[in-house]
């Protein structure tokens, strides 16, 4: 996965995800659907590059955490309301 699709994809996962929690999604719940979308985006974005199925499922999972752990960070560090 090129960095392009690295830095698009974690703002990506954190939209659907928010999405997401706008029907109910919550807790745990949220933290795997992020892993997963995550993992599909990667697994989809091996059929057009020369990765391995290995690689794009690795690069995925460090991307749903990566998108779920910003997001608690930034739902931390920001204003309260």
């Amino acid at each position: 996965m090129d960095t392009l699709n690295t830095l698009l994809s974690v703002p990506a996962v954190i939209a659907i995800v928010q999405f997401g929690k706008a029907f109910g999604l919550a807790g745990k719940w949220a933290l795997l659907t992020a892993v997963i979308i995550a993992v599909a985006l990667s697994l989809a974005t091996y059929q057009w590059s020369a990765s391995g199925w290995f690689d794009a499922a690795t690069s995925g999972l460090l991307l749903g955490l990566s998108a779920a752990g910003l997001y608690d960070v930034a739902k931390t560090a920001g204003p309260k309301a």
